[in-house]
């Protein structure tokens, strides 16, 4: 499956690039890339350890039909996926989960999965090791779609959030989808010790990372270390989405 293809309505060409304080990935800077135990599937890295300090994995899935595990994946990690494109039929705890586009699931650490798809899909893949913390229970697994979530509006950001996950403290990670009207924007610059995997759904807008002003649009992702400031801004034709990665919950140690 190939990408989508290169776009023409930027200020800018050529807009992936590295900083100090966030990485920007556009579909035109990805190449093909394969991982064990995945047939059939072309699979990108978008932030793994080796990007800046991150403390977590994110990938771009291309299955094409037929494609699949050939053997459990995602021991020792708790692992979350996200249709975008498609449909995946997913195997673990001994239970089925067939998951279209926007739909997903959470399995904590400690349960493997099996995965394929009978047509062409696309999904990201986000996996973290679990901090577990004395007293508090572990997470359970997660499956829903995000048309069935409460999007909630948060005047800070000058859009809505839906939580996908629960966010009490059993959980060390939130997957949002976060969605703005054109011309939303944020009602202040955000600095804070979460780190971030941001993966552009809809639209496109402008966001101030570090000390730049960087142009984003669907099928972009963006790494932001800790502490980075970051804006946005929805810009262009169309309102804007985006599926939010962050740990939370944990002090950092």
């Amino acid at each position: 499956m190939t990408g989508p293809a290169i776009r023409a309505d930027y200020v800018s060409a050529n807009r992936g690039r590295v900083r100090d304080s966030y990485i920007l990935i556009c579909p035109e800077n990805l190449v093909e890339n394969s991982l064990p135990h995945l047939r059939g599937v072309n699979a990108q890295p978008l932030a793994t350890p080796r990007a800046l300090p991150a403390r977590f994995g994110e990938y771009l899935l291309d299955f094409e039909p037929g494609a699949g595990t050939t053997r459990p994946i995602g021991a020792g990690f708790e692992n979350f996926l996200y249709v975008l494109e498609g449909e995946l039929r997913v195997r673990a705890a001994d239970d089925g989960y067939p998951i279209k586009a926007g739909g997903y699931l959470f399995l904590p650490q400690g349960v493997e999965f099996e995965v394929d798809a009978a047509g062409t899909a696309r999904a990201l893949w986000v996996k973290r090791r679990y901090e577990a913390v004395d007293g508090v229970a572990a997470p359970e697994i997660v499956a829903g779609h995000v048309d069935e979530v409460e999007h909630i509006p948060d005047e800070t950001i000058g859009g809505t959030y839906a939580p996908l996950l629960p966010l009490d403290e059993r959980y060390d990670m939130a997957m949002n989808v976060m969605r703005f009207d054109l011309g939303a924007r944020f009602t202040m610059v955000e600095v804070h010790h979460q780190e971030h995997g941001l993966y552009m759904l809809e639209g496109q807008g402008v966001y101030y990372l570090g000390e730049d002003h960087v142009e984003v649009a669907a099928g972009d992702f963006v790494y932001m270390a800790p502490y980075c400031p970051q804006y946005f801004y929805a810009t262009g034709s169309a309102n804007a989405a985006y599926l939010l990665y962050k740990d939370i919950n944990r002090d950092g140690f």
